[in-house]
């Protein structure tokens, strides 16, 4: 590629939600010439979808729209899919020691069976006063179990947010500042926007992967160039340049932004580093998909509060999005957030499977084997850093210490969980100020 013209060539590389939406907003600014680097063979990242065997097309791991997901709803309108986003009331329950309990009301609340009544009082008044924090007192430096016990108690904290911290994050708990917690009861509370306080969250018909048919034909129409299957394996600083290198060869560029994890960042042939997120510093995801005959609970989400059990929780999507989208089938995701020793990282689908039905058994234990139509293990690698205080992780910024090189990722996260509306809000500040430095420099 060459910088020769009145536009300044740029290399985007990842082709998730913020490599995609970074792309447009790069190429429609004017200032820029888009080349966009996946190494996959379609968009989407993890919103990418599952195909192969499936009756219809879903998302290979479970996505919803919180009412404040401003950013999200903006880049769906902007897709043209605004007439395709939907609005349903959703439930979620807690599982303990082979009973469930629904968690969505104030009655809920009230006949919640696993805390005592000064349990609940310390829940609820907790999560009053947490909901009302901008950002929690020294949430950078406390670690999230010491902030829990300050707010809810040693009591609550042990019984209640000790077993979902566990499932989110592992031993990767210990770690995680205050914060982090703060950022995911905040999350959570967003869902119960308006004036009934119930739960609501929106889906778009045919999922992530009509979002992203629809972004590959906005990026071809502001003249962006896609590469798929395309991965990066290097890079070279060359004259103030920057040289990417890829199966199909080298590609010279006067900027870029990668809009992948630290690890999947390469340093330049021999440039300096940078303080990173190092690969056994994130966290990876292997998720069981099931497609079943019937629904299992009424529940969106069903939270575990056993710790034995080997899944984040139970997400029956299709208790939001409606099963006439899928020939009739349910579908349910068991997650499971893995750190770089978690055996899972390497087991078959076989072992992940026969030890997440077995565990899911626990739950549904009349679900028969007649009644799983299909089931397969996604599993990804650096899906987002482990959460640590302040002190403890290294320095991130999107100017890279490369001339002309920005990133744009989970490890630029403050204050928010990942999800796909923190993304976009990330990729959006990494364009303005590219944006800024090119208009400086001119």
């Amino acid at each position: 590629m060459s910088g020769s013209g009145d536009r300044t060539s740029i290399a985007v590389v990842g082709g998730g939600i913020a490599g995609v939406s970074a792309a447009l907003a790069l190429a429609e600014s004017g200032a820029f010439r888009v080349t966009l680097f996946e190494k996959g063979a379609e968009l989407g990242g993890l919103c990418r979808p599952c195909r192969d065997g499936a009756a219809a097309v879903c998302d290979r791991y479970y996505h919803v729209i919180l009412p404040s997901d401003e950013a999200t709803l903006a880049f769906i309108e902007r897709m043209g899919l605004g007439g395709r986003l939907h609005w349903t009331a959703s439930r979620s329950g807690f599982f303990r020691g082979g009973r469930t309990a629904p968690f969505s009301s104030s009655l809920d609340f009230a006949r919640f069976p696993f805390l005592s009544p000064w349990g609940k009082f310390r829940l609820g008044w907790g999560i009053f006063r947490a909901s009302r924090m901008k950002s929690p007192a020294d949430g950078d430096e406390l670690t999230a179990a010491a902030w829990l016990e300050r707010v809810f108690g040693a009591g609550v904290a042990g019984a209640f947010w000790d077993p979902l911290l566990r499932s989110k994050l592992g031993e990767a708990r210990r770690d995680a500042p205050a914060s982090f917690i703060w950022a995911t009861i905040r999350r959570l509370g967003e869902a119960r926007r308006g004036v009934n306080k119930k739960e609501r969250l929106g889906y778009v018909e045919g999922g992530y992967a009509a979002v992203f048919e629809a972004a590959r034909a906005a990026l071809a129409g502001a003249g962006v160039e896609v590469r798929l299957g395309a991965p990066v394996l290097g890079m070279a600083l060359r004259g103030g340049r920057i040289a990417l290198r890829t199966p199909a060869g080298d590609a010279d560029f006067d900027r870029a932004l990668f809009a992948v994890p630290d690890p999947a960042i390469p340093d330049p042939d021999g440039g300096p580093g940078f303080p990173r997120a190092a690969a056994s510093d994130h966290l990876g995801v292997v998720c069981a998909l099931l497609r079943l005959k019937r629904g299992l609970t009424p529940y969106y989400v069903l939270n575990l509060l056993d710790t034995d059990l080997p899944f984040t929780g139970v997400i029956e999507s299709t208790n939001v999005v409606p099963p006439d989208a899928f020939g009739g089938a349910r579908l349910v995701y068991l997650p499971k957030y893995v750190t770089a020793d978690d055996r899972l990282r390497n087991s078959s689908d076989a072992d992940v499977l026969a030890a997440f039905l077995k565990g899911l058994r626990r739950i549904a234990p009349d679900l028969g084997d007649d009644e799983i139509l299909d089931a397969r293990v996604f599993r990804d690698d650096a899906v987002f850093p482990r959460p640590k205080r302040a002190a403890d992780r290294a320095a991130a910024e999107i100017r890279l210490p490369w001339p002309g090189a920005y990133k744009a990722n989970a490890t630029l996260l403050t204050d928010d969980t990942l999800n796909n509306d923190a993304m976009l809000k990330i990729a959006a500040e990494a364009v303005r100020e590219i944006v800024a430095d090119y208009r400086r420099k001119r």
